[in-house]
């Protein structure tokens, strides 16, 4: 996704920032930072950000989001690679739609337990399994492959607990968010209306899930 600045960017990072108390001068992990569309609204926002990107092309992308930060970093390679060739450890390990895509998940949370510092957070916003119309937009939508999202239907609520705890975490919190897709949530956000939908939805059904861990 293209790094601009829109309602439904600015929406995802609001979610983010609060469920895991997140504050301005942490240093963050950010696993899966594509082309830097979040990473420089952190950066922005006062975070020291350490990003991961599996593509190069996307990660010289982030760099060239991330450039007026000098301290920001954009490491290229999987993310357990990558974790597992430094030292530095982090405030938080943050992540947007990215754990959905990753294979063998105990893995993941158990590296971001290690590369955590004591009290680090893992923040992630995910889509919600419970939303039933996930399985339609991925039938619809071009480029969309079932085999590369099929990981959303690992983040039921107790399967992420499981794996959060087995990896070391203390406490793990889930919350639901959210209503329209990309496009009509920034139509609306134009007038100011982009969370009038919102309040119609049940609260597990909402299509967008936060799940913070904290050691």
């Amino acid at each position: 996704m293209l790094a601009k600045d829109t309602s439904y960017v600015r929406r995802h990072l609001t979610e983010v920032i609060a469920a895991g108390q997140l504050r301005p001068g942490e240093t963050i992990s950010e696993w899966g930072a594509g082309l830097g569309r979040f990473s420089r609204p952190l950066a922005t926002r006062g975070f020291e950000i350490h990003a991961i990107e599996l593509s190069p092309s996307q990660a010289e992308a982030c760099r060239e989001e991330l450039r007026a930060w000098p301290e920001a970093t954009v490491d290229i390679g999987d993310i357990l690679d990558v974790l597992g060739r430094s030292e530095r450890r982090f405030d938080a390990v943050v992540g947007f739609f990215t754990l959905h895509h990753l294979t063998s998940l105990p893995d993941y949370f158990a590296a971001a337990a290690t590369c955590l510092k004591p009290g680090g957070r893992l923040v992630f916003t995910e889509p919600n399994p419970w939303n039933p119309l996930f399985p339609i937009q991925i039938a619809l939508t071009p480029g969309m492959r079932w085999r590369e999202e099929c990981g959303i239907y690992s983040l039921w609520p107790g399967q992420v607990r499981r794996m959060a705890t087995a990896a070391g975490f203390r406490a793990v919190r889930i919350q639901y968010y959210g209503a329209l897709p990309r496009a009509p949530y920034n139509a609306l956000g134009r007038w100011g209306r982009e969370r009038s939908v919102e309040r119609l939805i049940p609260a597990c059904l909402k299509p967008f899930q936060t799940i913070v861990a904290s050691l």
